[in-house]
């Protein structure tokens, strides 16, 4: 019976390690789906505001209590909550404005390797020279999904602008991934959340307020309020959550191997949902970045929790 019971755990637990992925995955798609009724800065905007709406509750006599540690970080915090939350979703939700879940989820798992570039610089690592060549091969994968398998493609610079705004994307996400290990909170996780999400949603306000004169607001359509709660309760809050749980059970290594299956997600449910095509250079680039990661990651580093990777 204490085998069963164990083994039923452990079940609940992959389980829970799957889920983050998997929402992440949504999130992209759902993005897309939307791109054309829901503006990106708003989608990124009322996404934060719920998902803040939800969580304030259960954590205002937290933060309350913890004043004072907050006003001595109060500016760390604001630049954190600027780079990893509006400025790597904002990037992120417009650059589905015109690239492809599929280009967008292989390039964005691209991150461990950007974020690993940024602490060399951050945490004065040396770079070895099997990390070295990892880098390489990932770059290699890169361009191969943005050139869509084609050379003349990026020697005529004929390059989409989405592919691109991801790889801006994840540079903000890597940045702030490098500098909560940089500079540690004295914070609980929950309190940190809560006002690192504050100061992101309170850097959108210029951002939408632009995007909004000249592109107008989001119809308030049951479609559109679903797809946003979808984005403030899944890919935000559940998924920190259930991330968090299983890293306390299994560790940061292995529950950071579960984040390769995000690009396989977001892969199938494109393919299936949107119609998206998955071609031989998908299947290439990817299998590159998969490599490269894997010889710049391992010797040194192992992934840590974060907020939420999408």
């Amino acid at each position: 019976m204490a085998v069963s019971a164990k083994q039923d755990r452990f079940r609940q637990i992959y389980l829970l390690a799957v889920l983050p992925p998997l929402f992440w995955a949504g999130n992209f798609l759902v993005a897309r789906m939307f791109n054309e009724v829901i503006p990106p800065f708003q989608m990124s905007f009322w996404r934060w505001s719920i998902a803040l709406l939800i969580i304030l509750p259960f954590t205002v006599r937290a933060v309350l209590k913890n004043m004072p540690a907050i006003r001595r970080e109060l500016a760390y915090l604001a630049f954190l909550g600027a780079i990893g939350i509006t400025a790597f979703n904002c990037l992120i939700y417009l650059a589905l404005q015109y690239t492809t879940v599929v280009n967008a989820a292989l390039i964005n798992s691209l991150m461990p390797v950007v974020t690993f570039i940024l602490a060399l610089f951050f945490m004065g690592d040396r770079l070895r020279m099997r990390q070295t060549f990892g880098v390489v091969v990932c770059i290699i994968g890169t361009l191969l999904i943005i050139a869509r398998g084609d050379l003349a493609v990026l020697l005529a610079l004929d390059i989409n602008a989405g592919d691109f705004l991801v790889l801006a994307g994840l540079t903000f996400w890597a940045l702030y991934t490098v500098m909560i290990r940089w500079r540690k909170s004295v914070l609980p996780p929950m309190v940190f959340l809560t006002v690192t999400i504050a100061f992101g949603v309170l850097f959108h306000f210029p951002l939408v307020g632009w995007e909004f004169a000249t592109r107008g607001g989001l119809a308030a359509e049951p479609t559109n309020l679903l797809a946003l709660l979808y984005l403030a309760i899944f890919p935000s809050l559940l998924a920190y959550i259930f991330w968090n749980r299983t890293v306390s059970a299994l560790g940061p290594g292995k529950t950071g191997l579960f984040m390769y299956l995000m690009p396989i997600f977001s892969t199938l449910l494109a393919v299936l949902l949107l119609g998206e095509e998955f071609k031989i250079f998908h299947l290439i680039g990817m299998t590159l970045i998969v490599i490269g990661i894997a010889l710049v990651t391992r010797p040194l580093i192992q992934p840590v929790p974060v907020q939420s990777a999408g």
